[in-house]
């Protein structure tokens, strides 16, 4: 009897409906994804025009510009000054899209990791990439 309990378990769980079913969904989450590079490029400049910002990165996927920028020396005084000058030059391209700008290490780090996933070949699925970028926007936005 337990025999053919745990046969019937397994069987149901290595089913390939249920697979399908689930590349399916994924395969619809993702061709909601849509990500401007161009954008994302424009803004990284501009961002890195701003007195006191040594370097900086910006991915943009969907609706939402997220930048992050490196401050150091004397300059990390005037941080939020800094994120409000580079928050409302991006802004100015286009008004549709949500504009994050953070100065924080952790972020500037992931948000690098992101851009180069983004602009290689796609190895990681772009659905784990979206939920990453929506990590950062929820901590900056807090």
């Amino acid at each position: 009897m337990l025999l053919l309990l745990l046969a019937t378990g397994c069987g149901l769980q290595n089913s390939p409906v249920k697979k399908q079913q689930n590349g399916q969904q994924t395969n619809e989450i993702e061709t909601d994804i849509q990500i401007n590079t161009e954008l994302a490029r424009r803004a990284k400049e501009t961002a890195g025009t701003i007195k006191g910002v040594k370097e900086s990165i910006a991915v943009v996927i969907n609706r939402d510009v997220t930048v992050a920028v490196k401050v150091s020396g004397f300059d990390r005084w005037r941080l939020q000054p800094i994120k409000n000058e580079a928050h409302d030059k991006i802004k100015e391209f286009n008004q549709d899209y949500n504009v994050h700008v953070t100065s924080d290490k952790k972020h500037y780090e992931q948000l690098k990791q992101i851009e180069s996933q983004l602009s290689a070949p796609q190895e990681k699925e772009m659905t784990d990439l979206l939920n990453k970028v929506n990590k950062i926007i929820k901590e900056v936005d807090s």
